[in-house]
């Protein structure tokens, strides 16, 4: 019974949490962007929308963690903490249900990363610069096994392409060239309808007109967030991209650090959980309790801001991913272990 009592005070305080830092996220936000925003009230709507699910996706875990705070505080203040020992509860039998919360809600963070809930910064952004939605990429240009291609233009949302151009090589010999107006991606391919294939067959060269289906495998948001150099990506994309890219011969530590900051960031947030809990005081009478929620906090937000420098510099590949985010998710682990041992 008091373990089912921890567990929904503490799911009480995260909601409560999550809710009032995603608020001032938002209302600051909105504050400073009010004047690029588009006159449209939907568009002024959705921009929120999607900033409130942006403003989520960043204080998600460290909610997690100043809700155990916040709850232990409250249970400091109101002696249930030390009536709970009383009664034979040990400090693991304390904190396995409020662990067990978090880990539960940390698996569902990561189920929405496979998600669009991982683009919903870039659909904010793009709401804010070009007063849509959906943007629109340019001048790309890729390599493909032994094809280069070029899109005038890409709309990722829309799966579609203007003005595609692919070059079949051999080597250094070019071998043809489709041309098309449009490009449409259906079936986990690319389709280029009524394309003009220039065809180089040596000692002439032959023109027709056919349907071409060629790029196996290239998403279009995998082409628009790769090309362009965006980190908003979902789990099942950035696996996808790592796979494809590998078998390219091109170069995947940023989309490893997109996938690892998905995957494994997320859980600093319980690690840290039981490392903090190793120093609630049992009372107010024996510890500060305004000393340890200080302490607590300004540790939470050091932890917090020193991860995100480090994913920050993978993401630009100043760092590599496994240094800079599985390095230090695997120190957080050995220490939580270390101290859970202790108590």
């Amino acid at each position: 019974m008091a373990k089912k009592y921890l567990a929904l005070t503490y799911l009480k305080y995260f909601f409560i949490i999550l809710f009032a830092l995603v608020l001032f996220f938002v209302g600051l936000d909105f504050l400073q962007a009010m004047k690029s925003l588009p006159k449209s009230a939907n568009l002024q709507f959705l921009y929120i929308l999607y900033r409130a699910l942006s403003g989520i996706d960043l204080l998600f875990p460290i909610s997690l963690v100043f809700a155990l705070i916040a709850l232990k505080v409250h249970l400091i203040r109101s002696n249930e903490l030390v009536a709970l020992y009383a009664l034979g509860y040990s400090k693991k039998d304390v904190l396995r249900p409020l662990f067990g919360g978090a880990m539960l809600l940390t698996l569902l963070y990561l189920l929405l990363h496979f998600t669009s809930f991982a683009y919903a910064k870039e659909y904010a952004e793009n709401i804010k610069q070009y007063s849509s939605i959906q943007s629109t990429t340019k001048d790309l240009y890729f390599k493909y096994n032994d094809r280069y291609v070029y899109f005038q233009k890409l709309y990722p949302l829309q799966k579609r392409a203007a003005n595609v151009r692919v070059f079949d090589t051999n080597g250094t010999h070019l071998e043809r060239v489709v041309i098309g107006q449009e490009a449409f991606f259906r079936n986990n391919t690319w389709h280029i309808p009524r394309a003009k294939i220039v065809q180089n067959l040596g000692d002439h060269i032959a023109i027709r007109v056919a349907s071409v289906d060629t790029l196996q495998g290239y998403k279009p948001k995998i082409l628009d967030s790769v090309y362009e150099g965006k980190t908003s990506m979902t789990l099942l994309d950035a696996i996808y991209a790592i796979k494809l890219f590998l078998h390219q011969n091109i170069d995947v530590q940023k989309l490893k650090a997109v996938l690892y900051y998905n995957l494994f960031y997320p859980f600093f947030a319980p690690l840290l959980m039981l490392i903090l809990f190793y120093f609630v005081p049992l009372s107010s009478r024996i510890g500060s309790v305004n000393l340890f929620s200080f302490a607590a906090i300004a540790a939470t937000l050091f932890v917090w801001g020193f991860l995100y420098v480090l994913i920050k510099l993978a993401f630009n590949g100043t760092l590599q991913p496994e240094i800079a985010i599985l390095l230090p998710i695997f120190f957080l682990f050995v220490a939580a272990l270390w101290f859970y041992k202790r108590f």
